[in-house]
């Protein structure tokens, strides 16, 4: 099979391990205020779940990137006079997105690993300050990416400029305090509604404006 053919479904992959990793693996971790010996107590009760929940989490890396370089390739314009800029925010934002994860599955992996060493309690309650608010990170990534595949869609595609204009209004509430929760949440079902419409060939230059 041509691995192109199926490459924009790396969407899908990409959501069913991260939510595999978040909620399936790594249920309910302590809080960003929790005491420093309920963290420690937690991390070391659970170490093993934990680390395998931090290495699922960044395999779900790449796939992510696939699917923003596929989204970007399918809007490519072709022989055109301007440079594809949209296509490139796009691309980047989904690397910027997949080091925000990255950065946050090391740090998860740490205090798994921490616990398992014996790390002072204090030193894992500052780890787990930062994966817990590891989300800034990987939401200003989805937010450029969104915002970049929102100026491909709305500018090129006919039949789905809905997805555009979704895309838009998303990659701004995800940098908005509050809504960028719920933002996420719909940003996760986005990638799986454009990576199944990538994958029947729906998003394409074949419904391309002009």
């Amino acid at each position: 099979m041509d691995t192109r053919r199926v490459l924009p479904l790396s969407g899908v992959a990409f959501v069913v391990l991260a939510l595999v990793a978040v909620i399936g693996l790594g249920g309910e971790t302590p809080s960003n205020d929790a005491p420093a010996a309920e963290i420690l107590s937690f991390y070391d009760a659970h170490t093993v779940r934990q680390g395998v929940a931090a290495f699922v989490f960044a395999v779900s890396v790449p796939f992510l990137v696939f699917f923003g370089v596929s989204l970007a390739s399918s809007l490519w314009p072709q022989g055109a006079d301007r440079q594809p800029v949209w296509q490139y925010v796009c691309i980047g934002g989904s690397v910027l997105a997949g080091a925000g994860l990255l950065i946050a599955a090391w740090v998860h992996f740490s205090l798994a690993d921490g616990a398992d060493n014996k790390v002072a309690a204090e030193a894992l309650q500052g780890l787990n300050t930062l994966d817990s608010n590891a989300w800034m990170a990987w939401n200003a990534g989805f937010g450029v990416m969104l915002l970049g595949a929102a100026g491909c869609m709305i500018a090129r595609t006919r039949a789905h400029q809905w997805m555009g204009w979704a895309a838009l209004i998303l990659g701004i509430a995800l940098f908005i305090p509050f809504a960028d929760f719920i933002a996420l949440i719909l940003t996760l079902l986005w990638i799986v509604v454009a990576s199944v419409m990538l994958f029947r060939g729906s998003i394409s230059l074949s419904t391309a404006v002009g």
